[in-house]
C-alpha cells in the first residue's frame, strides 16, 4: 500500500507555519500601530513570505512526485512478477 504523506511537502508547510509563529509578535506589533507605512511594511513581509512559500511548496511537490514515480518504477508489475515465476 503507497504511502499517503508526501514528506517534503508536509516539512515544507510545517517550516512555513513555524516561520509564520515566529514572525507573529512582531507582526502584531506593526499592525497595532497607526503608522500606515508600518502597516504595509507587514502586509508586504507577509505576501513575501506567502509568495515564497509557495514557491518552496511547488519544488517540495516535485520531488514527492518524482519519489513516488521512483519507487513506482523500481517496483515489479503484476505481469513481470507472473513472468518470474
Amino acid at each position: 500500500m503507497p504511502e499517503t504523506t508526501n514528506p517534503k511537502v508536509e516539512m515544507t508547510c510545517l517550516q512555513g507555519l513555524a516561520d509564520l509563529e515566529r514572525l507573529e509578535g512582531p507582526l502584531v506589533n506593526c499592525f497595532g500601530t497607526s503608522d500606515p507605512e508600518m502597516t504595509a511594511a507587514a502586509v508586504r513581509l507577509l505576501l513575501t513570505h506567502l509568495n515564497g512559500n509557495s514557491k518552496q511548496l511547488l519544488g517540495a511537490m516535485v520531488l514527492d512526485r518524482l519519489d513516488v514515480e521512483t519507487d513506482a518504477m523500481e517496483r515489479p508489475t503484476a505481469h513481470e512478477s507472473v513472468g518470474r515465476s
